[in-house]
């Protein structure tokens, strides 16, 4: 049998399109998750970036606040979480692809960088 390891769920109150609030939350998180033995730790949908606001933007506002995946600035920041805190740390945000279609996705990143993407196409 495979090796156990432990794994952190954590849910916040994000501040709706304030992105480096959110990733000053999910760092203090993770950083206690990893304190307590996690090796791995998820958040909600859209953890990073809000989601309920988003009804209310325009699309241009939309394209403002998504970022490509793995080249943007919140997936770098995940990274440096994940390596001071030796821990895997998935997340959800908005991405945008080259041509600005727009997704809700959800990354896992580690010390090395993006572990996994996905891209919900579901309502």
């Amino acid at each position: 049998m495979g090796e156990n390891i432990k794994v952190a769920t954590a849910q916040f109150e994000n501040r709706s399109g304030d992105k480096e609030y959110n990733l000053g939350v999910i760092e203090s998180i993770t950083k206690s998750a990893a304190s307590q033995g996690a090796k791995l730790i998820a958040f909600h949908e859209c953890s990073i970036t809000g989601y309920t606001f988003a009804r209310h933007l325009t699309r241009e506002e939309m394209v403002d606040l998504a970022e490509p995946i793995p080249e943007g600035p919140s997936i770098a920041v995940l990274q440096q979480i994940a390596a001071e805190n030796d821990i895997a740390v998935f997340a959800g945000l908005f991405e945008k692809d080259a041509e600005n279609n727009l997704y809700k996705a959800y990354v896992g990143v580690d010390a090395h960088g993006l572990l996994a993407k996905y891209r919900k196409i579901h309502p």
